[in-house]
């Protein structure tokens, strides 16, 4: 009996040896705090969704079950249990197999990729389209001069990022933002961890930036202090010199309604920005999740969507907002007509006594005017706060305006002259 025993329990233990090698448990003898985020994520849990129905769909098998998963894919590596999203699927094996990266896993290590298209595999069509809203890049009305998104390749838009140092990447790459995002401070930049120009291997902002793969969930809670990151003025401030201000989003929503108690709830980046609407079974509309984080205020105050804005604001709200946008856009149009003034007083004033005084209030107008105009809402984001900044700006190029008005009335340089004679010989009296 022996004989047919041993036999059957050496193919058994093979067996099960040969498939531990293909489950996540196995790779969690080695990957302890990956596995357990990956344990509680909606990726573990991908077989439960719709309350366990998606293994009788077949379209829904495609993307919660990975062997159908693999096989939609093109993976040889197909096996026949029924597991949810694994770590197979993200992570292709070495030529020599998954065995061979058990067995020597810094030598066969298996495959790690940045890409949206990875996440894209799934995470697309009507049902959850946030690769095609992602990809903004790719489509045909994209105008690289014009408009920005995370999925435009910092490389191509902006080239001359390759020649500056890592507080760029770590904002402008996939590569830098992950090291960087470990420091959840606004202005922490993780320097030493982010890569140089020339190690980086992704150039846009993908998924795997904001997500953290292994548990899908935001790096940062927070999602202001995620994307505020990044959406920053990087210390900017009036000081006279400083005209250019980039992406002061989180400057300028801190301290609005939306984080002070002002409004009955706090209010993240996320909640306008990432408007959601699920797909319509009955009309078939495409589902809408926010990853173009463009802000459209007919998503946001529409009856679909997920964010609750509708329930007290509802779509009454969309012209209100709109007037407030088209006010704040109005004052700069009438701010750059008032600039090009200021600038021509000041090139007149360029050799006199006030021109030093004139040039920072100059600078220091231009500098408010640019923070509305980069912020990029038009006001949404703090509508005190830019409404101070644009009084700000057209009191300070006023003043430049006026200082050279002062100076071209007839007389005031003979006035200016005089005593300045007086003011010599009262010096020269006083010696003796």
């Amino acid at each position: 009996m022996l004989k047919y025993i041993f036999p059957a329990l050496v193919i058994l233990i093979l067996f099960s040896t040969t498939s531990a090698a293909w489950q996540p448990e196995t790779c969690k003898s080695c990957h302890l705090e990956i596995y357990e985020k990956w344990n509680a994520s909606a990726h573990a849990e991908s077989l439960k969704a719709a309350g366990g129905s998606v293994l009788n769909i077949e379209e829904c098998t495609k993307c919660h079950l990975e062997s159908s998963i693999k096989e939609t894919w093109g993976r040889e590596d197909v096996e026949t249990m029924v597991e949810p999203v694994t770590c197979e699927v993200c992570h292709n094996p070495p030529a020599e197999g998954y065995d061979a990266h058990i067995n020597e896993p810094s030598f066969y290590a298996l495959e790690v990729t940045l890409s949206a298209e990875m996440c894209g595999n799934c995470h697309r069509d009507e049902h959850h389209p946030i690769f095609e809203e992602w990809d903004e890049f790719n489509n045909t009305d994209f105008n690289i001069t014009t408009m920005e998104s995370h999925s435009e390749p910092t490389d191509i838009a902006e080239p001359y990022i390759l020649d500056r140092d890592k507080s760029c990447v770590s904002c402008k790459s996939t590569d830098g933002a992950i090291p960087n995002l470990e420091d959840p401070d606004i202005f922490g930049l993780n320097l030493n961890e982010v890569p140089e120009p020339s190690e980086v291997s992704e150039w846009r902002i993908t998924c795997v930036a904001c997500h953290e793969p292994h548990s899908a969930s935001y790096r940062i809670e927070d999602d202001v202090l995620l994307c505020g990151n990044c959406h920053n003025s990087e210390h900017a401030v009036p000081d006279g010199q400083t005209t250019r201000i980039l992406h002061p989003q989180w400057e300028m929503y801190n301290g609005s309604i939306y984080n002070t108690g002002i409004h009955p709830i706090d209010i993240g980046c996320s909640d306008c920005h990432m408007a959601m609407q699920e797909f319509n079974d009955t009309t078939e509309e495409p589902a809408i999740t926010g990853h173009t984080f463009d802000f459209k205020s007919e998503i946001l105050f529409s009856p679909n969507a997920t964010n609750g804005c509708y329930d007290c604001h509802q779509e009454v709200f969309i012209p209100v907002v709109e007037a407030k946008q088209k006010l704040i856009a109005r004052r700069i149009n009438d701010l750059e007509a008032t600039r090009i003034n200021a600038s021509e007083s000041l090139e007149e004033l360029n050799g006199t006594h006030t021109y030093d005084a004139a040039l920072a209030d100059y600078n220091n107008a231009v500098f408010y005017l640019e923070a509305v105009k980069a912020d990029g809402s038009h006001g949404i984001h703090n509508t005190e706060r830019a409404s101070e900044y644009l009084d700000n700006s057209g009191e300070l190029f006023d003043s430049v305006v006026e200082r050279q008005a002062a100076i071209s009335e007839p007389g005031f340089e003979l006035i200016l002259a005089v005593i300045g004679l007086l003011a010599a010989l009262w010096t020269m009296k006083k010696r003796k």
